[in-house]
């Protein structure tokens, strides 16, 4: 089994000391992201070796991934959460539309693949030789 592209302890510096009882969950979820990131893209761990990519932005990438699930509510697709103790109140609020637990949003898909600037780009057939026909007022063609 190949090594989580992030720690639990690179989680711990984006947010907070994890409980023992979040650890696994934390082990589980930064494992799962990396596999998703490997079977996206597979030479992940050549361009990593080769320097292509920076560790630190991958680890960035998994430990955002996983944040969105360790620090969001305890129901699973929920958008946002409340509770209140006394007499006993709970809100959810769903996500709609979203059916993927862990998703990868745009800037985390610029760290493996950079988007290229837009260049112009340009063909035109031949002239055909047809530069006699035109004669200019300055006598160039």
């Amino acid at each position: 089994m190949a090594e989580p592209l992030a720690e639990v302890a690179d989680l711990e510096k984006a947010w907070r000391a994890l409980t023992v009882e979040e650890r696994p969950r934390a082990e589980y979820y930064l494992g799962f992201s990396s596999r998703l990131i490997r079977r996206r893209w597979s030479n992940v761990d050549a361009r990593l070796a080769a320097g292509d990519l920076a560790t630190e932005d991958v680890a960035d990438v998994v430990v955002h991934m996983v944040l969105g699930i360790i620090d969001g509510a305890p129901v699973r697709g929920a958008k946002s959460w409340s509770e209140t103790r006394g007499p006993l109140s709970q809100s959810v609020t769903l996500e709609s539309g979203k059916s993927d637990l862990i998703t990868l949003q745009d800037w985390m898909i610029e760290v493996f693949v950079p988007k290229q600037a837009a260049v112009p780009v340009g063909s035109f057939p031949p002239s055909g030789q047809y530069e006699p026909v035109f004669h200019w007022k300055e006598g160039s063609y």
